[in-house]
């Protein structure tokens, strides 16, 4: 076990290194597929910018909104302004946290037969990976929207959207990566188990 966790230390490290050299065009990449995410989730906002920026130290996705069309929320009606404007954000190394995890998890794992289950287990860890950060960052910032008019209408107000968004950012995205790590080391290492023996 010692061996694996070393190995898990040495992989996590290389792969921070490759995140920081790499991250931002990644991000960059994916800003428009973010972008459409967002307005095919919620009609109610105007996607007026989505953008890669600094705040303070950080790197942030920042999203900026209007209305489109009038929200209620607890009796009360949010009507358009073609001036009014939201701005939300969340951290852009946020989008990498689950990557760099499960992908150090499926490298430090032993194998029985590497021919097969590196192969398995990188094609289910990016196919994981890819719904974790289309169910990531723009959730989190939808909610991020949400919860501005929640927490002035409504504060007592029941949302699985919230829920979801405050999972994430406790925690979840390290909760999701390491899943999706051990996901997949247990399908390569069954269908390792399942592939027949040679005659001797």
């Amino acid at each position: 076990m010692s061996k694996v966790i070393l190995r898990f230390a040495l992989a996590l490290a290389a792969l921070l290194v490759l995140s920081q050299v790499y991250a931002t065009r990644f991000t960059e990449t994916l800003l428009p597929v973010f972008r459409w995410e967002i307005t095919q989730l919620d009609d109610n906002y105007r996607v007026l910018d989505l953008t890669l920026s600094r705040q303070g130290a950080d790197s942030v996705v920042r999203l900026e909104v209007g209305l489109a069309q009038a929200i209620v929320i607890g009796g009360r009606a949010l009507l358009p302004d073609p001036q009014a404007r939201a701005n939300v954000s969340t951290l852009a190394g946020s989008i990498t946290q689950p990557a760099i995890l499960a992908l150090a998890l499926i490298v430090a794992w032993p194998t029985r037969r590497a021919g097969i289950e590196y192969p398995v287990r990188i094609v289910i860890a990016c196919t994981c990976i890819a719904v974790v950060i289309l169910a990531d960052v723009p959730f989190v910032l939808w909610g991020e929207l949400w919860d501005i008019h929640v927490s002035a209408l409504e504060p007592n107000r029941f949302s699985p959207l919230l829920l979801w968004k405050n999972f994430l950012q406790g925690g979840g995205r390290f909760v999701l990566g390491l899943g999706v790590g051990v996901l997949a080391v247990v399908v390569g290492q069954g269908l390792v188990a399942r592939e027949p023996r040679p005659n001797p």
